[in-house]
């Protein structure tokens, strides 16, 4: 569950870092566009032909003859100029510079504001002129008073174009990035949200199986009133030192599940049996031996957690090999099998019982002491062993159960 977590939590660092990096190549993306659009192309353009997609003509519409002297005389020229934007891109402004091949006096203009500075025009369009949208033409022109018609030679044509984001690359990088992201964002709210549900049911169906186990183990217990809680506390004891062995979350909450039913074999040994305060005969001490082989049975069809029977059977083998039921010694015993047996003999020692009263904690560091290497394995003994020494084992809410 926790790698799960985890797993979530970095995919979340993941996207944001992504989507950090894409912020920044769009921030690029856009300071580049206006960098583009703002940066003007001079063109130079002969009359009635075109270049980089624009294409200007102006002419004389008409003319007239102005007498100034009995030797010199003027001529008076209307001029229509016509811009035509032949591209699929806005121009979003322009201007142009006209060289005169003579000297000559602007009479009249329209459609823009026109400078004539040392022999050059320098046309600037008003706002209705400036933007020449894609396939479109716009006009000006000018009355000017020179002594020839002026036959004009080329133009220089100062020019910034609309730019679209859809004509640079790195849009669509940015636009396919944007569609995987947000696909991504998705599919990881689906996943984390999958994994909030699981998490959830496993916690009920973990509390569902602890309180369906508790009770029956309580219901076994119940059949002595010295054994009250026994169960539980064995089970908390077992957890504990699966916990010290190292062993994950997970596998310490299912030997505490295990450890729980260690002794559901009891329902099949006579109560006048397990209650019996004097000492048992051969015939009464096999009855209680026998409890471990009914345990195992009756767990041997339980496969939703696995290892469950071997608590049962073999929670009174002796490392020593002179346990029962089958008398198997050292590592044979499962693992599962020796750490119930250990929690099972402090609590058993730890309690009042029938026969006698709990021992003192002294008495049961000296049986486990004693103990190991005999009836318990030296490498889990000696957890039970701490535990008792560094105050675990005199929890309050353990010893009430």
């Amino acid at each position: 569950m926790r790698i799960q977590m985890k797993t979530t939590k970095n995919s979340i660092v993941i996207l944001s870092l992504c989507l950090l990096v894409w912020l920044l190549f769009a921030f690029y993306l856009y300071y580049r566009v206006e960098s583009d659009a703002n940066r003007p192309a001079v063109e130079k353009i002969e009359p009635g032909k075109m270049a980089e997609n624009i294409m200007v003509e102006v002419n004389d519409s008409k003319f007239w003859y102005n007498d100034v002297g009995q030797q010199t005389q003027s001529v008076g020229a209307q001029y229509d100029g016509v811009v035509t934007n032949t591209g699929d891109v806005d121009i979003s402004k322009w201007e142009m510079i006209i060289s005169l091949p003579e000297e000559g006096i602007i009479d009249s203009f329209w459609n823009g504001e026109f400078q004539l500075e040392e022999g050059q025009i320098r046309i600037i369009p008003d706002e209705n002129t400036a933007l020449i949208p894609a396939g479109q033409s716009k006009t000006f022109g000018f009355i000017m008073i020179s002594r020839d018609i002026i036959d004009f030679e080329s133009f220089q044509l100062i020019i910034c174009r609309q730019v679209r984001y859809i004509d640079y690359p790195l849009f669509w990088i940015l636009i396919v990035t944007a569609v995987a992201w947000i696909a991504m964002a998705i599919a990881v709210v689906i996943v984390d949200f999958k994994v909030r549900y699981f998490r959830e049911q496993k916690i009920k169906d973990a509390n569902i199986i602890s309180q369906t186990m508790k009770t029956f183990a309580e219901m076994i217990d119940a059949k002595d009133p010295y054994t009250r809680g026994h169960s539980v506390r064995v089970a908390y004891y077992a957890r504990e030192i699966g916990r010290r062995l190292r062993m994950n979350e997970e596998e310490c909450i299912q030997l505490g599940y295990i450890a729980l039913m260690h002794d559901c074999g009891k329902v099949g040994v006579p109560d006048y049996v397990l209650t019996k305060p004097g000492k048992l005969d051969p015939e009464e001490r096999k009855m209680i031996e026998e409890h471990t082989v009914i345990g195992g049975k009756m767990l041997s069809s339980y496969t939703a957690i696995e290892g469950i029977k071997d608590g049962a059977l073999y929670h009174h083998e002796r490392f020593d090999g002179n346990g029962y039921p089958q008398g198997i010694k050292g590592k044979e015993i499962p693992l599962l099998g020796r750490i119930i047996g250990v929690a099972d003999a402090y609590d058993a020692m730890n309690s009042d019982r029938c026969y006698r009263p709990h021992l003192s904690k002294e008495e049961i560091l000296d049986e486990l002491h004693k103990h190991t290497g005999t009836q318990f394995d030296p490498d889990i003994v000696k957890h039970m062993i701490d535990m008792i020494q560094d105050g675990f084992c005199d929890n309050k809410e353990i010893a009430e159960l």
